[in-house]
């Protein structure tokens, strides 16, 4: 008797939606610019780590997105804009990951 043929790693995640054609991760849009909310459950900002609710963004005094130059998109409040903005000009000019403050609530 045959044994059947199975599908590889990379044909599974393929069939689950989580792979490009060049093999690296699908990016997902964070924005909600792009037509879709927020994806994490919880949102920070990464300048001082507070919580950000999903409404704050596009409000006065509220939260918003930076985009780096690799197109990954940083929530930061309002307040916190100066020096958001300094965090991912670090992590364009370095490429090292965004050095992100502790969350809290």
């Amino acid at each position: 008797m045959k044994r059947e043929k199975r599908s590889t790693k990379k044909e599974r995640k393929a069939q689950a939606g989580g792979v490009i054609a060049a093999g690296r991760p699908a990016l997902r849009a964070a924005t909600p610019n792009a037509g879709q909310q927020h994806q994490h459950a919880h949102i920070h900002c990464i300048a001082c780590g507070k919580h950000l609710d999903p409404n704050d963004f596009g409000e006065p005094n509220g939260a918003e997105f930076y985009r780096c130059q690799h197109g990954s998109d940083f929530p930061h409040c309002v307040a916190c804009a100066p020096v958001a903005k300094q965090m991912v000009d670090e992590h364009d000019r370095t490429g090292k990951p965004v050095q992100k403050m502790a969350a809290w609530h």
